[in-house]
């Protein structure tokens, strides 16, 4: 029984020392401490002689040391973001051609990310496609790809935002004058909608850490590599 009491008790003490290591900073300082957490090129340590915690930039110490920050921060490093956005209009212009007005609208997503973790995380990579839906008049246009990008986030703070732009979303409008109408029968005016957006986060190891759509369905588009490729097309419909 006393022998097993001894034994909990060396291990009771050997744990404290199997979660330090000795850190080496760039004048030879030496500091034996428990890594807390570590993102953004700062890391927390919690020093073994006192139990204090700070932040210090990871460069701040030898290579090696850096790498085992490093390798820390990728085992543990935990994420969780809420995504939200607004739509914000560029510009616009209106043009006649005969019977038909023609508008022409810019629109970009804001897309907000917010931290929920009290520590940085860093080294982001964002993802997004934006979709245009087509309306003939009848509002049952599909929401299709207009375009899509992606941006790199290098640090959002604890409990935190970023703001990525997405690339630019054209719709267009077509309105006959009075007395005219579609050859196919279509309403008066045809008009394009702001059609829905998909983002996706990435660690800088490429795993992705967050995914997140305005419509469930509208992430089944959003795969493989994003790149802007904007449709801009527009109606093609015969007046009469």
């Amino acid at each position: 029984m006393k022998l097993h009491i001894l034994a909990s008790l060396c291990l009771l003490a050997v744990v404290p020392v199997l979660s330090a290591h000795e850190f080496t900073d760039l004048q030879g300082r030496k500091l034996d401490a428990e890594i807390l957490a570590a993102s953004g090129g700062q890391v927390m340590l919690k020093r073994t002689a006192d139990g204090r915690t700070f932040n210090v930039a990871a460069s701040s110490f030898i290579p090696a040391d850096q790498k085992v920050i490093s390798d820390w921060a990728d085992a543990n490093t935990k994420y969780s973001f809420d995504v939200t956005y607004t739509k914000k209009k560029l510009n616009q212009t209106r043009t006649k051609r005969g019977a038909v007005t023609h508008e022409e609208e810019t629109w970009i997503y804001k897309i907000n990310i917010r931290n929920r973790q009290p520590t940085a995380v860093g080294d982001l990579r964002v993802d997004y496609w934006c979709f245009r839906r087509e309306d003939s008049g009848k509002g049952k246009g599909a929401a299709r790809i207009e375009t899509s990008g992606s941006s790199k986030v290098a640090m959002i703070a604890g409990s935190g935002t970023a703001t990525v732009d997405t690339s630019e979303v054209i719709l267009h409008k077509e309105e006959l004058a009075g007395g005219y109408y579609w050859a196919n029968g279509d309403s008066a005016i045809q008009s394009d909608g702001m059609g829905g957006l998909a983002v996706r986060i990435f660690d800088k190891n490429g795993r992705e850490v967050t995914k997140w759509a305005t419509k469930d369905d509208l992430l089944v588009a959003a795969v493989g590599k994003p790149q802007a490729n904007g449709s801009k097309s527009q109606f093609s419909g015969t007046p009469k």
